[in-house]
């Protein structure tokens, strides 16, 4: 008697269940396989990842240190290139003021041409005018009170120190050019170790004049050399005496300019009078300048001036 159709197909559903069974088998381990492969080449790729990241941290340190090094010794050979700059500058200014500003002519009447300041030159006193008037009730007249410059260091350093510019007003003949040549004098004989001239100096001054070793660089600047036409910049006035008659280039101007950041430098722009300038623009911001200006009482009235001391 023949089976039921039911009763065979048992049997081969069975076997294809088993079969199905076994490929999922085979599935899930071929993805566990492939899981692990994956998780192995991540792993591989990660600690590459992390060996390259260490590698350009090492490179970046290094070249960071590479760069450090290059800077430091740019920086010490700008240094010492700056030094030997200002060494020279100093030195040939000593010997500028002492070829060109140590004399002074007696007049006419000496046969024996000019003679050494450091000889015969007595100084003037000094006084400060305070600009505060004093009124006469009567018939309201006004003058200016004064007061004594008792130390050469108040030229240089006022009280005020936004102020970096002092005026010194005389007539003519009174001795303005005699002493800021004598400043020059002085200035070289303490830097240089002159002590006869100091000695000298020590005698007649009645003030002391110690300060002026604490400024590395004096510049004196005879303002009737300059041409009508000339500018109305202090830095520009320092920069063309320096070119023009000390000696310098115009690509040493970064040079100087930096010195002049960096360290003081006493100005004396002498005989503003004789200029036909009107006016004169306030030095650079950064600049350690102290600047001394002499002219006749008439010029200081017409020319506009930045903030002074009197």
């Amino acid at each position: 008697m023949d089976r039921p159709i039911e009763n065979i197909q048992g049997p081969i559903r069975t076997q294809e269940s088993s079969e199905l069974v076994i490929d999922i088998e085979r599935h899930i381990e071929e993805t566990t396989k492939l899981h692990q492969v994956l998780e192995n080449k991540t792993h591989v790729v990660a600690t590459y990842m992390e060996e390259l990241v260490d590698r350009i941290g090492e490179d970046v340190e290094a070249h960071k240190r590479d760069y450090d090094a290059q800077k430091a010794e740019i920086l010490q050979q700008q240094q010492q290139v700056d030094e030997a700059f200002k060494t020279d500058l100093k030195t040939t200014l000593l010997q500028h003021h002492l070829t060109t500003n140590s004399t002074l002519s007696l007049g006419p009447f000496f046969r024996h041409g000019d003679s050494r300041l450091e000889d015969f030159y007595m100084p003037p006193r000094l006084f400060e005018v305070l600009q505060k008037i004093k009124i006469d009730t009567k018939n309201r007249a006004t003058e200016n009170q004064k007061s004594r410059i008792t130390s050469l260091e108040q030229l240089l350093t006022p009280n005020d120190k936004t102020n970096k510019i002092t005026i010194i007003t005389a007539n003519a003949g009174v001795g303005k050019t005699s002493f800021c040549k004598s400043v020059a004098v002085l200035w070289c004989a303490l830097h240089d170790d002159q002590t006869v001239t100091i000695s000298k100096f020590k005698e007649r001054f009645d003030i002391p004049f110690t300060s002026l070793e604490d400024i590395p660089y004096l510049l004196y600047i005879p303002m009737r050399d300059f041409p009508p036409n000339c500018s109305h910049s202090i830095d520009d006035i320092i920069l063309a005496h320096l070119e023009n008659e000390i000696g310098y280039q115009r690509q040493d101007r970064e040079k100087l300019e930096r010195v002049f950041i960096d360290e003081r430098c006493l100005v004396i722009l002498d005989g503003m009078d004789e200029t036909s300038l009107s006016t004169l623009n306030s030095p650079m911001a950064n600049r350690k300048y102290s600047i001394i200006i002499t002219c006749r009482p008439w010029k200081l009235a017409d020319m506009a001036l930045p903030k002074y001391m009197h």
